[in-house]
């Protein structure tokens, strides 16, 4: 099939281009709109050739430090993840060569506010997966009006890309609740400003775990088609592996709680809670039992019967969002096990985005057999 040119907005590490890779289907990426430092990093390692020229990162990056702090300022990065204050020029000299590669390498053109679409490349393929902040029921609830200054409100920021450059096909993503009763009539808006570009638009609240990835994660969708007909979602899959399947062998003690073990019996749970970008933090016996969410699991017995609950792994967090262990690997060599945590519950399960895409692009979806490179259980543990 033809090639498929994309543009990534909001593109965290990349699961758009991580499905299209899984599914085969031939793509290029023409450039991404992306603002925090550490993802911007991580989308690098992943899909580009970082890790090796950054052995020898003199060779790739300017002399002088003010052009490379000039640079990421005309794009507005890296941004504060919760005050957007730009920090270039705050970073260290060996941080602020890795962020100039970076963003060099993945073509960012970095803050969507301040985009000229007319510089982007003509692409057919345009993904959108905005913050959910202001529309999350975990979240600040301010909404996402045009004009509000939210960060939900960056979906507005979306428009004045799809007019210029009209792509034939937009993937949208967000929390479910987007769809609900206080935020629907700004989703239907948006539709509707859609449909009057000449788009025929679907949209679904999916479930991962109806999707191949033992998550309880839903997210709506919508798929939007310049001048054809109207999209139809993939029918649901049989769920062939269950969380313990995603558990590494020998995990730190360190990821063990102190406080509430050991229990009684083990957590016997066939899909995980949804992960939220906060998941490392406040993960406690009462959230899990008591909220149903910060999830745990119990891969310990010891020899009078007790069990040990302990918190995922940014190893397996990534998993359960569908990534590889080889993009996980690639990443983790430069993100805190904190970042790492964040990157993947504010991205998108990358077996959802398989099937979605392999319908759109009429492609088979492989059935790519799960094969975790450790086994699920460990035998012994010192207390």
């Amino acid at each position: 099939m033809k090639s498929i040119k994309i543009f990534e907005a909001f593109a965290g590490y990349g699961s758009q281009r991580m499905a299209l890779r899984n599914i085969g289907v031939p793509f290029e990426s023409v450039g991404v709109s992306e603002i925090e430092g550490d993802v911007l990093l991580s989308y690098a390692c992943i899909h580009t050739d970082f890790l090796n020229l950054r052995a020898q990162i003199d060779n790739h990056v300017p002399e002088n430090k003010e052009e490379m702090i000039e640079y990421l300022q005309s794009i507005n990065v890296p941004l504060d993840y919760k005050t957007f204050e730009n920090k270039a020029a705050k970073l260290k000299l060996d941080k602020l060569k890795d962020m100039y590669l970076a963003n060099i390498l993945i073509k960012n053109y970095g803050d969507i506010r301040c985009i000229d679409p007319m510089k982007i490349p003509d692409f057919d393929l345009f993904t959108y997966s905005f913050p959910c902040q202001d529309i999350s029921v975990a979240g600040y609830q301010h909404g996402l009006d045009a004009g509000s200054g939210t960060r939900s409100s960056l979906l507005w920021e979306c428009c004045k890309i799809i007019e210029a450059k009209r792509p034939k096909y937009l993937m949208m993503e967000n929390v479910k609740n987007l769809v609900g009763q206080n935020h629907r009539q700004n989703f239907q808006a948006f539709i509707e400003y859609l449909e009057r570009l000449g788009y025929k638009n679907s949209w679904q609240v999916l479930n991962a775990r109806n999707y191949g990835t033992a998550q309880n994660r839903e997210r709506v969708f919508c798929i939007s088609i310049l001048g054809e007909g109207a999209y139809v979602f993939p029918k649901q899959q049989v769920l062939k592996h269950h969380l313990y399947d995603y558990l590494e062998n020998n995990v730190a003690q360190s990821f063990y709680l102190r406080k509430g073990n050991p229990i009684d019996s083990k957590i016997d749970q066939c899909v995980s809670y949804c992960l939220d970008a906060n998941y490392w933090k406040g993960v406690t016996m009462h959230e899990f039992f008591e909220k149903h969410k910060r999830q745990l699991v119990t891969d310990y017995v010891d020899k009078e019967g007790r069990y040990y609950a302990r918190l995922l792994t940014p190893r397996e967090a990534w998993r359960l969002m569908g990534c590889s262990d080889a993009d996980f690997d690639k990443a983790s060599q430069i993100i805190s096990n904190t970042s790492l945590y964040r990157q993947a519950g504010n991205s998108i399960v990358v077996s959802v985005l398989e099937a979605i895409f392999s319908q759109l692009f009429r492609v088979p979806l492989l059935d790519i057999e799960y094969k975790p490179e450790q086994e699920t259980l460990f035998d012994s543990l010192n207390y």
